[in-house]
Parts: C-alpha cells; sequence; structure tokens
C-alpha cells in the first residue's frame, strides 16, 4: 500500500492525476488489477457471458470461512468462500444459505479453464493449507481450512467438480448406437 501511495504521489506530482487522493488510489488498483471498479473482483475476462449476476443458494456446492492469500499484497485474510458448479468466489462476508451477488465478491475463479487442487502446506509454512491452480496462466490461488477434515472436504469437492466438469459423455457412443 504505502508503494502504491508513493507512486500516485509521483503520478500526481507529474501531472498524470488529478482529484483526490483516495481517487488516484482507485485509479492504480483498476490499472494494476488489484480490482475491479468499486473495489469489486477482477475476473480477468474468462466470465461466461451466460453467467448469472447472482450465486442462488440453492446452487451453492459448498461454501465457508478459510484464511485465503490476497492477490498483491500476499496478506493473509479470512474470506467467506462459496463453491458453485461454475466458479469459486471469495467474499468479505457471509451467512450459509445466503444469495450472493458476484460483482461483490472480492475474488472469482472460473473453471471454465482448466484447473489443479492440492495441499499447500509446505509452500505456504501453513497448516491446512490448500492451492488450487489455474493452469491457463499458472495462477496459484492459496486457501487455509480451519482444521485438516475442512481442507480436506475442499479439496475433494472442488476436485469431484473438476472431474465433473471434465468428463464429457457422448450419450450415442454410451449407448452403443
Amino acid at each position: 500500500q504505502v508503494v502504491v501511495l508513493g507512486l500516485c504521489l509521483h503520478l500526481w506530482c507529474w501531472g498524470q492525476f488529478s482529484g483526490t487522493m483516495a481517487g488516484m488510489l482507485d485509479r492504480m488498483k483498476e490499472m494494476f488489477g488489484q480490482s475491479g471498479p468499486n473495489g469489486s473482483a477482477a475476473p480477468d475476462g474468462e466470465m461466461d457471458p451466460n453467467t448469472p449476476a447472482f450465486v442462488a443458494s440453492k446452487d451453492i456446492v459448498k461454501e465457508g470461512w478459510v484464511t485465503k492469500q490476497s492477490r498483491n499484497i500476499r496478506e493473509w485474510r479470512r474470506r467467506y468462500v462459496v463453491l458453485t458448479n461454475d466458479c469459486i468466489a471469495t467474499f468479505k462476508n457471509g451467512v450459509p444459505g445466503q444469495s450472493y451477488a458476484l460483482k461483490d465478491a472480492t475474488e472469482l475463479v472460473f473453471f471454465n479453464t482448466a484447473l489443479a487442487v492440492k495441499s499447500a502446506e509446505q509452500e505456504t509454512g501453513k497448516d491446512n493449507a490448500f492451492c488450487v491452480q489455474r493452469t491457463k496462466d499458472g495462477r496459484y490461488f492459496y486457501f487455509v481450512a480451519n482444521s485438516q477434515q475442512e481442507k480436506e472436504e475442499w479439496i475433494g469437492a472442488i476436485g469431484r467438480l473438476m472431474v465433473r466438469r471434465t468428463v464429457i459423455m457422448d450419450p450415442e457412443e454410451e449407448c452403443g448406437y
């Protein structure tokens, strides 16, 4: 944050920005991909145009509190994670059984790109850590569950969705005609 503030001041002095410091910080976040407008997640253009704007509670496969490493500053933050058939979304707040607006997500990882999920205790130095890797760009998303059992549940749920999405059956081939 200090580096971003220093860069903002530098650019403001050279006439690259005008307005308030808060406005400059928001513009810097947008420029460097920390977040989208209003602090929302920047899904890197991977959102399918047919994706609904909301996640209905009936579409949630798994949800709960974990600690997640932020994408740029690498700080660990408590986030509410919602897993659906289409994506993993993280939110600052959450309640079981609630519906969520995707525009409010702090992070969105869509399953329309290949993913890998695995334990990440060695990489992070934290117990109960796991990560999801987006293979299109090699980006890792690190999480820490509250217990070993929860970690295994998250890895299992994400893994099942990955397998489910990659298995494509041809009904004619299956029936033999």
